[in-house]
């Protein structure tokens, strides 16, 4: 369970969920969205992608998933979730090191939608320099595993080098780079973790993970917010994709479309 704070006190979880993290590379913090809360981005998350959805490549060359097309800062419905200061306190918290916000989108896996979403690890699609990026995958709906809840290879963010792997590579070899690039871990155990709507997990770029297909009879919706370190540069390779087009290479983010988390009030 998380822990109760004074009303306007920093939002912190307990120390069993920082250790999770930075021992294994990901942890699950169950109830951190309130259920009203939880309610209000399902309806918005839905709504958004239905306006302004766009099919998403992580099925191996198949269709897994629905996402939001453009730019979290273009939808201003969703800027709120993107923003929320409770997420970002434990990301911060997690990390131990100043965050801004780098991207946030809306997720659905429809029903029946069985091709499971690939290995994989975000840091070699991250068009950053950073010390730090980490994920927060926000369930908005109970996701069993038959619903695609997400899959982990703990400690795999303590692989041996390339820190990440050539995007080209990946992006002409998606269902396979992972373990070619890093084939001990192939061989490594994994963790299911089925979430309740609310439960927000939390993972570092470098952590291998995958979910299921949807085999249930409801939509699979979550939203992803990412986060980077507070003096990240962008620094696009070869095969990098931004929407931001004013972004120059070797450019620090700039706070009013990056903010920091410390601004998130």
């Amino acid at each position: 369970m998380t822990e109760t704070t004074p009303k306007n006190a920093p939002y912190t979880v307990a120390e069993e969920y920082v250790s999770n993290f930075r021992e294994y590379g990901f942890t699950h913090v169950p109830g951190l969205i309130p259920a009203d809360e939880v309610a209000r981005w399902r309806e918005i998350a839905l709504d958004t992608i239905e306006s302004d959805g766009r099919k998403a490549g992580m099925g191996g060359g198949r269709t897994a998933l629905r996402t939001t097309s453009d730019p979290w800062w273009k939808h201003d419905s969703v800027s709120g979730l993107v923003r929320h200061p409770r997420v970002g306190a434990v990301a911060e918290q997690l990390t131990g090191t100043p965050l801004r916000v780098w991207s946030g989108q809306a997720y659905a896996k429809h029903p029946h939608d069985e091709v499971p979403t690939i290995w994989h690890e975000d840091l070699t699609f991250t068009p950053l320099d950073s010390p730090v990026n980490v994920n927060a995958w926000i369930a908005l709906v109970d996701v069993p595993v038959e619903r695609g809840c997400l899959i982990f290879l703990p400690n795999s963010h303590k692989r041996p080098g390339p820190h990440r792997a050539d995007t080209v590579i990946a992006k002409s070899n998606p269902t396979t780079y992972m373990f070619t690039e890093w084939p001990e871990l192939e061989w490594g155990p994994r963790v299911t973790v089925p979430v309740r709507a609310g439960d927000v997990t939390f993972h570092q770029s470098t952590v291998g993970h995958a979910s299921g297909g949807n085999r249930s009879e409801e939509v699979r919706l979550a939203f992803i917010t990412s986060y980077t370190g507070e003096q990240a540069v962008f620094q696009p390779r070869p095969g990098h994709l931004h929407l931001d087009k004013e972004l120059e290479p070797g450019q620090l983010l700039p706070d009013d479309r990056y903010p920091r988390i410390s601004d998130l009030v």
